[in-house]
């Protein structure tokens, strides 16, 4: 994890200075090139208009045409931003070495603060021409002056990323933490989700995952206790009754002999059967086919199909059509175990009531049993674990465990209550109902 974190910074640092150091040199160039080509290019013009003027000024035709000078030299001020001046050759100063080079080229350039400036010998009349402009000779910046600038702008950029990278680098630590942790045993080890976090999705699934696992290792340790506990007895009668059979050669003890036999082999076949049932409610390897079910009617059909000789079984529907997204087969394995479960416990009566509040329906079935304790509502929804009122009864423990687990991946949470009518357990699903589903739909 380390390594990622230290390749992706390192990898983003790198990008950023080295193409924006590449794009700011060469724009910087061009910018420098292209200002200098159009300086020259109107140097150049200006150096030619200039000699010309100045061989119009100095013809011998008009030399001694002050005032035509004058005026031509006003209508070019007038329409041009560079500026003409004509002054005595004796006006116009020069060191000595600059004053040889001016007789002898006749005509001189010369850069200051202001502006470059561009002069004329007029030899004839013993006058100089001036041109003054606005051009500032393009002078490449200080490179340390450029340094500074790129070394500000890199240092904002490097500030900006750390500031967007440091919590997905925290985020991303406390996902290898969590791995190290979950690894080495720590089963209980998840991750807290931030609201804004950049992996949540990761997060998410990680957490997911080792809710899974840990469930896988607790439902094979439970099924390991179980099959070690609950399989003693009936294989130790099964050994006892062999030893009996040995032993004996009366024919009823015989026969007597292979019926137990016979019924604990059933016993441990119907455990087994049901260690092989609840193991495969496993909800990776399950895919439930969801469809809109109305439960008024569906349960109308199953209590139908549903005979009890020793109970009184009451089906209270709900008003309206109740349309839910359900799987009947793994939704009648729930119901048909609470019903089970129900009938067990029940001494006379056996309610089913179907309610729906707001968008949530409620299934209820209640018996006139003893009940289940408030402290064991949570214990008895574990595989293998049978409350204090179940002792001396058939069963192994696993019905409750079996809905609540389907209950889980399905969307129909299994809760405990003490009913209220008939005082004994009352079994709850809930569902959540489906919108804008037209009621004739049946």
């Amino acid at each position: 994890m380390r390594k990622l974190i230290l390749s992706l910074v390192a990898a983003v640092l790198a990008s950023i200075v080295i193409v924006g150091w590449s794009i700011s040199h060469y724009a910087q160039q061009h910018e420098t090139k292209v200002a200098s080509r159009a300086t020259a290019e109107r140097l150049q013009a200006l150096k030619l208009v200039g000699s010309n003027f100045a061989q119009i000024l100095d013809d011998n035709h008009i030399a001694n045409q002050q005032q035509a000078h004058l005026s031509l030299i006003n209508s070019w001020n007038r329409h041009n931003p560079e500026q003409l001046s004509l002054i005595n050759q004796d006006q116009f100063p020069l060191p000595p070495s600059l004053k040889m080079q001016f007789i002898h080229d006749g005509q001189l350039l010369l850069q200051s603060d202001e502006g470059v400036s561009l002069h004329y010998l007029l030899p004839n009349t013993s006058q100089v021409l001036n041109i003054y402009t606005n051009i500032i000779p393009v002078v490449p910046q200080s490179h340390n002056i450029n340094m500074i600038y790129t070394a500000l702008f890199y240092i904002g950029i490097v500030i900006i990323l750390l500031l967007w990278v440091s919590p997905l680098i925290k985020q991303l630590l406390n996902l290898s933490k969590a791995t190290q942790s979950f690894g080495m045993g720590d089963l209980k080890q998840r991750i807290p989700i931030a609201k804004y976090s950049y992996i949540s999705e990761i997060e998410q699934e990680f957490n997911g995952m080792a809710d899974r696992i840990q469930q896988l290792l607790d439902d094979n340790k439970l099924l390991s206790r179980a099959v070690s506990h609950d399989l003693k007895t009936p294989i130790a009668r099964l050994r006892f009754g062999i030893e009996a059979l040995e032993e004996t050669d009366n024919e009823q003890l015989k026969l007597k002999y292979f019926s137990r036999l016979n019924h604990d082999l059933d016993s441990m076949e119907e455990l087994v059967s049901t260690l092989l049932s609840y193991a495969r409610l496993d909800q990776a390897n399950i895919q439930p086919e969801l469809a809109p079910l109305e439960l008024n009617a569906w349960l109308k059909s199953k209590m139908a199909s549903y005979t009890l000789d020793k109970h009184d079984l009451q089906f209270v529907p709900n008003p309206t059509p109740v349309w839910v997204h359900s799987d009947v087969m793994y939704l009648s394995m729930q119901v048909g175990n609470l019903l089970s479960n129900a009938e067990r416990f029940g001494q006379q009566q056996i309610k089913v009531q179907l309610t729906q509040r707001g968008n949530v329906a409620t299934l209820r079935i209640d018996d006139d049993g003893k009940g289940i304790d408030e402290q064991e509502a949570m214990q008895v929804i574990k595989p293998f674990v049978r409350g204090q009122q179940s002792r001396g009864n058939a069963g192994h423990g696993m019905g409750l465990a079996i809905v609540n687990r389907i209950g889980d991946w399905m969307g129909s949470p299994l809760s405990i209550h003490r009913s209220t009518e008939l005082g004994g357990a009352s079994m709850r699903l809930t569902f959540n109902t489906l919108k804008n589903k037209k009621t004739d739909q049946v």
